[in-house]
């Protein structure tokens, strides 16, 4: 007897979170692996009210976009999952994406969106890497707590992949650095050059973005793709000028390096105060002012009672908190700069800002994570 939950289904387009669209009497099914124009044999997984979550079993009409992934663990690992599909496509389909959550979700036809490409492979300078029982190295298994053995990894960077390869098969890596990751299962690489930092080995370190050095902590947030983060900056933060900006979500003050050449005065607020205490020594010059809050207390406060000519957001990948949100509108700073690390967030803080007197000036896509579904955006606003 035929198995009622394997149905053949046309995929229609990919969302965002890289899984093929898909429609079974009038409910959307979403599969993964699967890409736009195919036929596919799918196994529904989970039912919700409004959609269902199939596997893929076999692909029955290839897409002429549809490639052999690279990575022998590909689909076991957490990690890519548009390796399948060919990197020129994966670009256009980011594209897709990010106007699709535009019109979706702010009600708002963005046109068609530059995407700006990245090295297809080898790009990626900071991985958290696991160890196996067995005290191998690995990565996370797709949707699961495991960890699955990885001898190499094709989207690391040349650093990070040479040290892998060299301890793969062994638990030589552990014995390296069971002093320094002391019991934990998991620790941080960071390759830039020709030189690999460990977390446990090295704390703070310093390199170069656009020309400009920069000090980070081996364990806190940075850019994975510094390749591209040489495009990026500069994009960011070009023809904005003035008295004041306010610098929001500033992390270690990495815009506000390149911002405080062109503002007399900054105002860079970070939650984490190891972060800030690295903005203070990354952003260059003096009178500025430095705040240890989380958003939605700034705010609240006085120092957010002043003018801005800038602000430039770059919120975690929930968005803006609405507290945030309402600060822009009544605040009204001719400019507003948005960095986004999830399209269908921006296109709802976009939604706010236009409704409040605002125009999308510009909107850019920016492949910092080839072969995943991330997709970076840089947003520009200014007063109508």
């Amino acid at each position: 007897m035929a198995d009622p939950n394997v149905l053949k289904l046309r995929v229609e387009k990919l969302v965002a979170g890289g899984d093929g669209l898909a429609f079974y009497e009038g409910k959307a099914v979403f599969v993964p692996f699967a890409l736009p124009g195919e036929l596919v044999l799918a196994r529904i997984a989970s039912v919700k009210r409004d959609f269902a979550q199939a596997e893929l079993l076999e692909v029955l009409e290839p897409s002429r976009h549809r490639v052999e992934a690279l990575c022998p663990i590909y689909r076991e690992c957490g990690g890519c999952n548009l390796q399948h599909l060919s990197y020129s496509r994966q670009v256009e389909e980011k594209s897709l994406i990010v106007a699709e959550a535009f019109s979706r979700t702010a009600k708002l036809e963005t046109g068609a969106v530059e995407a700006v490409p990245s090295l297809p492979f080898a790009y990626r300078n900071r991985m958290q890497l696991h160890f196996t029982r067995e005290g191998r190295i690995g990565l996370m298994r797709r949707s699961s707590s495991e960890v699955v053995e990885a001898a190499s990894c094709p989207i690391a960077c040349r650093p990070i992949q040479g040290w892998m390869e060299s301890r793969a098969g062994t638990a030589k890596a552990f014995e390296e650095l069971e002093g320094y990751v002391l019991g934990k299962d998991r620790f941080i690489v960071f390759g830039y050059g020709d030189e690999l930092w460990i977390e446990g080995e090295r704390g703070v370190v310093e390199l170069k973005v656009a020309g400009q050095p920069i000090r980070f902590h081996l364990r806190g947030f940075f850019q994975s793709n510094l390749y591209l983060l040489d495009y990026f900056v500069p994009e960011v933060v070009a023809g904005l000028s003035g008295l004041r900006a306010a610098d929001l979500y500033c992390g270690v003050g990495l815009f506000g390096r390149f911002l405080a050449r062109s503002f007399q005065q900054l105002v860079c607020v970070e939650q984490d105060p190891h972060a800030l205490d690295l903005a203070k020594v990354n952003v260059p010059g003096e009178g500025h002012e430095f705040h240890s809050q989380a958003m939605e207390d700034w705010v609240r406060g006085p120092s957010a009672r002043k003018p801005f000519d800038l602000v430039l957001v770059d919120p975690p990948r929930s968005g803006l908190a609405p507290a945030v949100r309402d600060w822009l509108v009544r605040s009204r700073p001719p400019a507003i700069a948005y960095v986004s690390c999830d399209p269908v967030t921006l296109a709802r803080d976009s939604g706010a800002l236009i409704s409040s007197g605002y125009e999308l000036r510009s909107l850019k896509a920016f492949d910092f994570y080839p072969q995943t579904s991330h997709v970076e955006c840089h947003a520009r606003y200014s007063l109508r």
